[in-house]
């Protein structure tokens, strides 16, 4: 697959996974479903062909968006009705935040002008 078209089908799983998880998790409060729900708006919104333009960028922005793809059946399935299940919702939602947020600041602080552009 040529890396100018990566973006596609993380958008595609991005915006799945959005409202796989809306229809899922409906219940609770306010802001726990956004919280819930932001890591896969963060990737659509990045999925776009100016973040995915060169090599390197694709990368480092595809390694964050597997995972967090990775964990939306763990999210959807996996998670039984109990105390404990808060904790590893919270677990996996901190997880992907910080997985995109770590990508976004490598590229922010070790790349230089001429690898973002």
């Amino acid at each position: 697959m040529n890396y100018k078209n990566v973006y596609l089908p993380i958008k595609a799983f991005a915006l799945f996974s959005f409202i796989s998880v809306a229809l899922k998790y409906w219940g609770p409060s306010e802001v726990g479903f956004y919280l819930m729900l932001s890591p896969y708006g963060v990737l659509f919104y990045l999925s776009n062909a100016n973040n995915y333009r060169n090599t390197q960028l694709t990368i480092i922005r595809g390694i964050p968006a597997v995972l967090t793809l990775l964990l939306v059946p763990v999210l959807l399935f996996g998670i039984e009705p109990d105390a404990q299940a808060g904790i590893a919702i919270v677990f996996g939602l901190l997880l992907q935040l910080a997985s995109i947020s770590a990508a976004e600041l490598i590229i922010l602080f070790f790349l230089n002008d001429e690898q973002r552009v």
